[in-house]
C-alpha cells in the first residue's frame, strides 16, 4: 500500500517537474526578446574583454561587472572582432540591454562610446544619459 502511494506520489512530481521544465524551455527562453526603449537598462563601464559567442555575437565583459553583454549576430552585420577591439577595449562606454526578469544583463540594445553610437536598435537612439 505504502509502496502504491510513494510511486504515485513520485510520478505526479515527476511530471510535474517536466511540465515546469518546458515551460521554462518552449515559453520563457523561446520567447522574443522585448528591446524597445522603455525596457532596456543603462550601464556603463571600461570594457574589459571583448569575445566572439553564441551564433557570431559580439560578447562584451565590463570591469566590475558579473553580467556579459552582447550585440546579437554582431559579426554577420558589418562587426569585426580585431577592429572593434582596438577601438574599445580598455575604454569606458555606455551600453542599453533589454531588461529579463530573469537575469541581469544579455540583449544588447545599444552602444555608445562618447559621441558616437556603435551601434543601436532603436529607430531614434539615446544620444545621452537619461
Amino acid at each position: 500500500m505504502y509502496k502504491k502511494i510513494i510511486l504515485w506520489s513520485f510520478g505526479v512530481f515527476a511530471s510535474l517537474s517536466l511540465l515546469f521544465l518546458l515551460y521554462v524551455i518552449f515559453i520563457v527562453k523561446i520567447s522574443p526578446v522585448n528591446t524597445n526603449k522603455d525596457n532596456s537598462i543603462e550601464v556603463s563601464g571600461i570594457i574589459d574583454d571583448l569575445y566572439v559567442g553564441g551564433v557570431k555575437d559580439l560578447v562584451f565583459k565590463l570591469k566590475k561587472d558579473k553580467n556579459i553583454y552582447y550585440i546579437n549576430r554582431a559579426l554577420e552585420n558589418g562587426f569585426d572582432l580585431d577592429e572593434i577591439k582596438n577601438e574599445l577595449l580598455g575604454k569606458e562606454i555606455i551600453l542599453w540591454y533589454a531588461h529579463n526578469r530573469f537575469r541581469n544583463g544579455g540583449h544588447m540594445t545599444q552602444l555608445k562610446y562618447q559621441d558616437s553610437i556603435y551601434y543601436t536598435e532603436w529607430q531614434k537612439p539615446l544620444a545621452s544619459k537619461n
